[in-house]
């Protein structure tokens, strides 16, 4: 079918590959245009040989108006030259002209109109459109050959490099080997040479060296030099190395003037001054040497004498009676966390922690001054020292006076400065067939409970609390205790309760506020949330460090009831 369709359209063979088959959707009157293009194409552009520009092809199909026609590469640009050079178009390209707003010219593609009669279809006001964008693109082209012909007569025109002779490679390459080896020859020479003035330097040296000691044995007052001596010559005593073997056989043979072997040159080289080295081996004569030489000891020696005074200075300065005081008292604060810039209150501080450090009690009208006016510099540490003395204090005297209300002061001071172990061995001391008066057994169980709860034996506490409320249901002390234990097993309704009973009976407001705020603070995270929820519920304004931050809580310094 293919051979014989050929036949009838006169078309040769070459072009057989380019006919779409028979069942194609494009029709017989598309490939006629495609063939008559074509034949166009070779007619006018025969004489030529090149290909139609994007231009002339938007303009044959009166598309210069539309910018995509004029853009080489374009998807539109090519189907118009396939079109324009008389070759068929993919199914996809026939979709793509149909969605296109260009009139007419899809159905010429498809075959069902002819060229005339597509050019002939086109309004007067698009063949305007197109005939403006020509004349646009026209004198855009005319504006670009005449600036290539303004360059192209300033252009300067060079004449021709001339042409290199051709090199005889061989002989290139024998010149340069020859030169390489004349420089690698003459390096040598230079190296040969060196070698012969170090040497000869070297041997003058060391005749001048034997001639200097022959001149000085011969002396009346001659005797053998020691190492030191020989380091002392070549200005080297301020080197340990110099006076130690085999640095000092060395200079000792630069001294005598006898010739240095290999192995000797090279511990010079790697274990001795730079200087010495130098010398050793040619670089440098004596007369060269000495002068740095003497310069680099009178250095090291000055050096020396700073470090020297400087260790006096510091010796005489840390000798001071002044100093020794001054260190001794940066010591003393530092050893109880104070840390004290108020000039007026430092004499007064000072004693204090001196008594306190002395393992002295503080008189009373001390204490008070430090709870008060001093009361920031009352350090967790200080409050640990004095409580642990007076704990120390009242534990003696029961001792010595077998009274159970010192047993009761010294347990309140051991659980304060953290000895509840301590404070639980002496009233197990206690023998309970002395304890007659209500009120001491009352105060020995509410300190007891305290231990517990120290000790974290809450149950011991609790039971010991309520029997010495039984015994003083007047008394607060037992209530506060009940309240901090049920705070701390998260029974906050029972510890509101004993607290409310001990705000009844007269305890502080401040002193179950701090409590309060001592447990908050040493919970769990969950428990702390349900304290304060629990709190906040019962008055929401009594505790205003509830809302506070973790970083804004005070030090937690464990204040237990008594």
């Amino acid at each position: 079918m293919s051979v014989h369709y050929m036949r009838v359209c006169k078309i040769s063979p070459r072009l057989a590959p380019a006919i779409v088959p028979v069942d194609c959707e494009i029709s017989l009157t598309a490939i006629a245009n495609f063939v008559i293009i074509g034949r166009k194409k070779s007619t006018n552009h025969s004489g030529t040989g090149m290909d139609p520009s994007t231009s002339f092809v938007a303009d044959y199909y009166c598309v210069n108006h539309i910018f995509a026609a004029t853009i080489l590469g374009s998807r539109l640009s090519n189907i118009l030259a396939r079109m324009h050079q008389g070759r068929p178009l993919t199914q996809y390209a026939l979709d793509f002209l149909r969605q296109q707003d260009l009139p007419g010219l899809f159905p010429l593609a498809g075959g069902e109109i002819t060229h005339e009669a597509y050019i002939a279809g086109l309004d007067s006001v698009y063949l305007a459109r197109n005939q403006a964008a020509k004349a646009a693109h026209q004198a855009k082209q005319s504006e670009q050959q005449a600036l290539e012909a303004h360059y192209r007569s300033c252009r300067i025109t060079y004449p021709a490099p001339k042409a290199a002779p051709k090199l005889d490679w061989e002989a290139d390459r024998i010149l340069r080997r020859k030169r390489e080896r004349e420089a690698s020859e003459a390096v040598l020479k230079a190296q040969r040479a060196r070698q012969a003035e170090l040497k000869a330097q070297r041997e003058y040296n060391s005749k001048l060296a034997a001639v200097a000691y022959q001149a000085r044995a011969i002396s009346p007052d001659y005797r053998v030099p020691t190492a030191h001596d020989i380091a002392h010559h070549f200005e080297l005593e301020h080197i340990a190395a110099a006076l130690c073997l085999p640095t000092s056989d060395i200079l000792e043979a630069l001294f005598r003037g006898r010739p240095l072997t290999d192995e000797e040159l090279g511990h010079l080289k790697h274990s001795a001054p730079d200087d010495l080295y130098r010398l050793a081996s040619g670089h440098l004569t004596f007369a060269a040497y000495i002068g740095p030489a003497r310069a680099a000891a009178a250095e090291f020696a000055a050096r020396k004498a700073s470090e020297v005074a400087a260790e006096a200075a510091r010796i005489a300065r840390e000798s001071d009676p002044k100093y020794i005081a001054m260190k001794q008292t940066q010591a003393l604060y530092g050893k109880y966390g104070v840390s004290l810039s108020d000039e007026p209150l430092m004499p007064r501080m000072t004693k204090l922690l001196q008594l306190i450090d002395a393992d002295n009690r503080l008189p009373q009208n001390e204490l008070v001054w430090l709870s008060t006016e001093a009361r920031s510099h009352f350090t967790e540490r200080l409050q640990e020292a004095y409580h642990r003395l007076e704990a120390e204090f009242h534990a003696d005297q029961y001792r010595r006076t077998q009274d159970p209300w010192s047993v009761v002061n010294a347990s309140g001071h051991y659980r304060k400065c953290w000895r509840a172990e301590t404070a639980l061995e002496l009233l197990d001391s206690v023998s309970p067939d002395r304890l007659k008066h209500p009120k001491l057994r009352s105060a020995l169980l509410t300190t007891h409970g305290g231990v517990m709860r120290d000790l974290r034996r809450p149950s011991e506490a609790i039971q010991m609390g309520e029997k010495a409320h039984s015994l003083r249901p007047r008394d607060y002390r037992p209530c506060t205790l009940l309240g901090a234990v049920h705070m701390e097993q998260r029974e906050f309704e029972r510890g509101h309760a004993w607290y409310e009973k001990a705000r009844e009976r007269g305890a502080p407001e401040k002193s179950i506020d701090s409590q309060l705020r001592s447990i908050f603070q040493q919970l769990a995270a969950d428990a702390r949330k349900a304290m304060k929820t629990f709190l906040l519920a019962k008055d929401p304004y009594r505790h205003p460090w509830l809302n506070q931050t973790r970083q804004q809580e005070a030090p937690r310094l464990r204040k237990r009831s008594g």
